[in-house]
């Protein structure tokens, strides 16, 4: 697999903040809160009658002003305030052109874009949702397109078929909430000519290779064309059965006994891994293969790794040994989709991680760049949100 990106595949309401419970009357208590109220990374108030997040936010995001998060396992005040803290790093470090990186810029724009919807910010509305608006610019741009459709970007970090099918899969997110004809127009049309890139250059295993052209093909890549191609589909967008049919056999013969997945059928190599097997279940879930045997014995061999790390020191967040972030993220999809013991066990042990990793500045370390490591690290934290169609249950 290539290591460089192969390894990268609150419902609001109005309100209003409600009187001091009277149990807290008093002046030491008040300059007690005031005092919280200005030290607070964000201006919130924490309701301790309803249990209830509120957020008095400014015109600059596109939360609605008094916002009523709802609260609860796992997310919890301090998620809450992360991924805002998390969202104002991605937006203050977007450049001139929309990319929210300049390594694996389609890529990561991708994915900070996801982010951004997310965490329930809205296109074109507020300074969060320009910086969003500026990431749909990027993407669907004349020079990111060649003739056929590839959507790409250059240097020596190029992003590959990787970055084509994240952008495809964000793209099909914020359809339908541009606000002008033309820009939807432009928006699908790009959608569009990705999908059929996608589709012309399936292999003959059904799956895909690191660029258009190669015969090889590889799961992680396979991955994120499925979900791009699924993602497309909900938008409106024709995907033909077969092609998603080819993909979903592909990842089952990708199936070893132990329930492990493997990288590729083509590339010469029998190695299996957390991540993989994470990415491949999410996407098959994402496909409504819920029945298969091959998902049975994934889910098996991920509840055993799961519980296995969360016994040991580190804890279930290293149960995805080589690549965290990638890992968590796939986890997260498959875990929420049934919730019950197994999500909350994870839950419980990852989400303090993500919080304790989480820098001054707001953003995730990570070896392919901070803004990769923010935009995964928010995806995570926004899974209990249910914002993106992408988490739909």
């Amino acid at each position: 697999m290539n290591e460089s990106l192969a390894t990268i595949s609150m419902e609001t309401t109005s309100g209003t903040v409600p009187e001091e419970p009277s149990s807290f009357s008093g002046s030491l208590t008040r300059w007690l809160l005031l005092l919280w109220w200005i030290l607070l990374p964000a201006p919130a108030v924490f309701s301790f009658e309803s249990g209830t997040l509120l957020t008095s936010i400014d015109d600059s995001n596109s939360r609605e002003k008094s916002a009523v998060v709802s609260l609860g396992h796992p997310h919890d005040a301090r998620s809450e305030l992360s991924i805002q803290r998390g969202i104002a790093y991605l937006v203050k470090h977007q450049n001139g052109v929309g990319a929210f990186s300049s390594s694996y810029p389609l890529a990561v724009t991708s994915l900070g874009g996801m982010a951004l919807l997310g965490g329930g910010v809205e296109y074109g509305i507020g300074e969060d949702g320009k910086a969003l608006e500026r990431a749909v610019d990027y993407l669907t741009a004349a020079v990111r397109s060649d003739g056929r459709g590839y959507l790409q970007d250059r240097g020596a970090t190029r992003s590959r078929m990787h970055g084509h099918s994240y952008a495809i899969t964000f793209l099909s997110q914020v359809a339908g909430q541009l606000p002008t004809p033309m820009g939807e127009k432009r928006l699908r049309e790009v959608i569009r000519s990705g999908v059929k890139l996608m589709l012309s250059c399936q292999t003959l295993r059904g799956g895909w290779g690191y660029e258009p052209d190669d015969p090889l093909d590889e799961a992680s890549l396979t991955v994120c064309c499925l979900q791009a191609l699924r993602s497309a589909k909900d938008s409106g967008i024709t995907v033909p059965a077969e092609a998603i049919a080819r993909a979903v056999k592909y990842l089952k013969e990708c199936c070893s006994e132990d329930g492990s997945f493997r990288y590729s059928l083509t590339r010469g190599t029998t190695k299996t891994s957390f991540e993989m097997t994470a990415a491949a279940l999410s996407t098959l879930d994402a496909a409504g293969e819920f029945d298969l045997e091959e998902r049975k014995r994934g889910m098996g061999f991920l509840r055993r790794a799961i519980l296995a790390a969360d016994r040991g020191k580190k804890g279930a967040f290293h149960s995805s040994r080589h690549f965290p972030f990638y890992g968590n993220f796939y986890t997260g999809q498959v875990l929420q989709q049934a919730r019950g013991e197994l999500w909350d066990r994870w839950t419980r042990s990852v989400w303090p991680k993500v919080l304790q990793l989480q820098k001054v500045d707001g953003s995730w370390e990570s070896r392919f760049g901070d803004e990769y490591g923010t935009a995964m690290s928010l995806l995570i934290l926004e899974l209990p949100l249910g914002y993106l169609p992408l988490y739909d249950r």
